[in-house]
């Protein structure tokens, strides 16, 4: 029978094991700076035109299947100051534990696996006719990968926490994705698109709070995480409508 994770002790062995969590502050920096260069161009700050959108770098099934580089741009663009200020808000809350978790650059891995798959998902429903933006797929990864850890590493974690987070991510993701089905400008399909890539890239990863898994299997997971995202997403290509064909 295990014995019960002390909470002190675990957080310092998390921030032992990543001191600096500069990540979040940088992703969440460069979606503002890009909303800023979006004002400054002329842009609404409050409800930008869909084609000023796309111009900028939009997910948008014709114009993706042409230059796919439109998968990731659209992650740090923004329909609005509030869209931006309600996934900057969820990206700190939830970025800056999950960067203690797995670590600096896993995070990037988790949050740009899940941006992508979000944006693969909704060329398929909502960027098939609509232009799509937002981090909230890749923000919906992080969630993923959190609820990945708990659900698979209950027993490595302090009960009070594993308790806390799974109540509170459950509630954010059922109150998100019901907000979803209700109101048609939300891109539901890039939420559960980037939720299940964030999920499965927490499954594959190595947690940095489990100290000798991570030691000895980080990179051949991480290369592993990278392989399967690579497949996924070319056999997920292969199988968009192309428009006029």
């Amino acid at each position: 029978m295990n014995s019960p994770v002390d909470h002190n002790e675990f957080v310092e062995r998390l921030h032992a094991a990543t001191p600096n969590a500069w990540v979040t502050p940088t992703l969440v920096g460069l979606c503002v700076l890009v909303w800023v260069l979006n004002i400054a161009s002329g842009m609404s700050p409050m409800s930008p035109r869909p084609i000023d959108l796309l111009m900028w770098g939009g997910n948008f099934l014709p114009a993706t299947v042409q230059q796919p580089w439109r998968l990731l741009s659209s992650v740090f663009l923004h329909g609005g100051i509030i869209h931006l200020a309600f996934n900057m808000w969820a990206l700190w809350d939830t970025g800056r534990l999950a960067e203690r978790f797995y670590g600096n650059f896993q995070l990037l891995l988790i949050f740009f696996v899940s941006g992508l798959s979000g944006s693969m998902t909704s060329l398929f429903f909502s960027a098939s006719h609509s232009v799509s933006v937002g981090a909230s797929g890749a923000i919906f990864g992080v969630v993923g990968s959190l609820l990945a850890a708990v659900f698979t590493k209950a027993h490595k974690l302090p009960t009070g926490l594993v308790t806390s987070m799974r109540s509170s991510m459950l509630t954010f993701v059922g109150y998100s994705l019901f907000m979803g089905f209700v109101a048609s400008f939300i891109d539901n399909s890039a939420h559960i698109g980037g939720l299940v890539g964030g999920f499965a890239m927490g499954m594959i990863l190595a947690e940095k709070f489990d100290g000798d898994e991570y030691r000895h299997q980080a990179l051949w997971r991480v290369a592993a995480a990278i392989g399967c995202t690579a497949i996924v997403v070319s056999a997920a290509w292969t199988m968009l409508p192309r428009p006029g064909a």
